[in-house]
């Protein structure tokens, strides 16, 4: 496999590098939250690096591997600086299909990049990529994301409520994109990639499986696949997100450095708890920080207190270099925290009434946080 590209638009350096997909057992996508106390969730494998290359400096690279068979895989650009010096550091990156063949890398969106080229790789991605709907959702999102010179207040407002709302629409359309190839193509192999390199779980993929095993009943990884994927859905079906009105889970993590804090310590100090999740590679979380804390700035005389969980599974120094004026705690999607609020995404968030206990809100952005806080809190 040959893979260049160009990601100067982006970056000013780091290393770009290819992982194998991660599986559950031997047929299935790793996809599902870990387990809690007492209960095993399905045993997955680390993701496999498959190549790293470093940036140049004029932005392009050029990585070479010899790749078998076509298998799901992802990128990322590690220890990469961006044209305005934001270190990113992420841990998810964009999947693709690797396989004997060329393929380009493409600037898709402002700082999006994607794969092209290669007969698999197209098939799975391509067509709902490409659709005039799934253009139309990311070019709103982009254009979402600058403010315009003139802004008011209110035009401000409305374009970041319309911002995290549009994410959505493309976790939508990428799910129906990917249905689509997974229960209609000709080629029962591409259906096959299509399931494995899902990244938008659903219903939908024990319907492909069930497609498929029809369309090729001796296949052994049909046979191995579907039982796996019925265990991972129903495991997922019994970690239910904590919702508005629900007990807080008092939970005991550890700084950064190594001091263990208990939620309910932040608590008995304060009247309101904002308990966030959020990650070092996770772009809407760092452009969420700079209001988060003015929020704290303003309403921290008030009996507001803010406590972090970061899912980052190394600690590096993000926290440091966004200089947190509040406790955050991690590592890892696997600690007690994210396991217990059943946290497999982020930014996500709970708005907490120390004194009962109770969530009064979540997921709370910029002005409906700072809206809430007035209510609750005063102006």
């Amino acid at each position: 496999m040959v893979l260049q590209g160009d990601v100067s638009a982006a970056y000013v350096s780091g290393d770009f590098v290819v992982f194998e997909r991660a599986r559950v057992g031997t047929g299935a996508a790793s996809l599902v939250a870990p387990a809690s106390k007492g209960e095993e969730a399905p045993t997955s494998s680390k993701p496999q690096a498959v190549a790293r290359v470093p940036i140049g400096p004029d932005g392009k690279f050029k990585l070479e591997v010899e790749v078998d068979k076509p298998r799901p895989g992802y990128f990322v650009v590690l220890d990469a600086v961006t044209h305005d010096g934001l270190r990113m550091n992420p841990r998810q990156g964009n999947n693709f299909i690797l396989e004997p063949s060329e393929l380009v890398l493409r600037l898709s969106s402002p700082g999006r990049f994607v794969v092209e080229g290669g007969y698999h790789n197209d098939a799975v991605y391509k067509a709902w990529r490409q659709s005039d709907e799934y253009l139309a959702a990311r070019s709103d999102f982009d254009g979402f994301v600058a403010a315009a010179d003139d802004e008011s207040e209110e035009d401000r407002r409305r374009r970041v409520d319309r911002l995290w709302k549009a994410p959505e629409t493309l976790v939508r359309l990428e799910a129906e994109g990917m249905a689509e190839v997974a229960t209609t193509h000709s080629d029962p192999f591409v259906r096959r990639l299509a399931i494995e390199s899902a990244r938008v779980v659903g219903p939908w993929i024990l319907e492909a499986l069930h497609r498929l095993a029809k369309l090729t009943p001796g296949d052994p990884w049909v046979r191995e696949s579907l039982p796996q994927y019925e265990a991972l859905f129903e495991y997922a079906e019994k970690q239910k997100a904590l919702e508005t009105g629900e007990d807080i889970l008092d939970l005991t993590g550890e700084t950064l450095d190594g001091r263990k804090v208990r939620l309910g310590d932040v608590r008995a100090d304060s009247r309101y708890v904002l308990v966030e999740f959020w990650a070092s590679w996770c772009g809407p979380c760092r452009m969420e920080i700079p209001h988060t804390k003015q929020a704290c700035a303003r309403f921290r005389d008030r009996g507001f207190e803010i406590v972090s969980f970061t899912v980052d599974n190394d600690r590096e120094d993000a926290s440091a270099e966004e200089q947190l004026p509040w406790l955050d705690l991690g590592m890892g999607y696997e600690a007690e925290a994210p396991v217990a609020y059943n946290v497999v995404g982020v930014p996500k968030n709970y708005l907490v009434d120390s004194r009962s206990g109770k969530i009064v809100a979540k997921n709370l952005r910029q002005h409906r946080l700072d809206e809430r806080l007035e209510e609750l809190l005063g102006e």
